[in-house]
């Protein structure tokens, strides 16, 4: 933690086992209880092996294709893809993955239920199940 005029900037350094590169991690807080709670944010990220603050989208693009392995691509795949793009992302993409509950998922399914036969919702259900497997 370094004082400032303008706050206080908590900053964290380490370098990446997998990748030998430095890693930097700034951030201004206006009070020590902040940078604390900054830093305690980190410890968690590497206890759980992904950054915590990862969105569900951030989550999607870095994992790539891994989620479809041993879908047959011709049938099923485009449409677990066209559910992913159409209705997950767009529902629940922006939030925490470590946020994302059990009720959170439940209510946007009521929600689709609303608006979309049963075949949509399987299709879009089943790539999220993978995604968050």
């Amino acid at each position: 933690m370094e004082r400032r005029s303008y706050g206080i900037r908590a900053r964290a350094r380490w370098t990446d086992p997998l990748t030998k590169q430095r890693v930097i991690r700034t951030e201004i807080v206006k009070d020590e209880a902040t940078a604390r709670a900054f830093f305690e944010t980190l410890r968690n990220s590497s206890v759980k092996g992904m950054d915590v603050s990862m969105t569900l989208l951030e989550f999607f693009t870095s994992i790539e294709d891994r989620w479809a392995r041993g879908l047959d691509m011709t049938s099923t795949g485009d449409n677990y893809r066209y559910g992913l793009r159409l209705r997950v992302l767009p529902a629940l993409g922006h939030l925490p993955v470590t946020q994302i509950t059990a009720g959170m998922i439940d209510r946007t399914i009521d929600d689709w239920e609303k608006q979309y036969g049963a075949s949509t919702i399987k299709n879009t259900i089943a790539p999220l199940v993978r995604v968050l497997d």
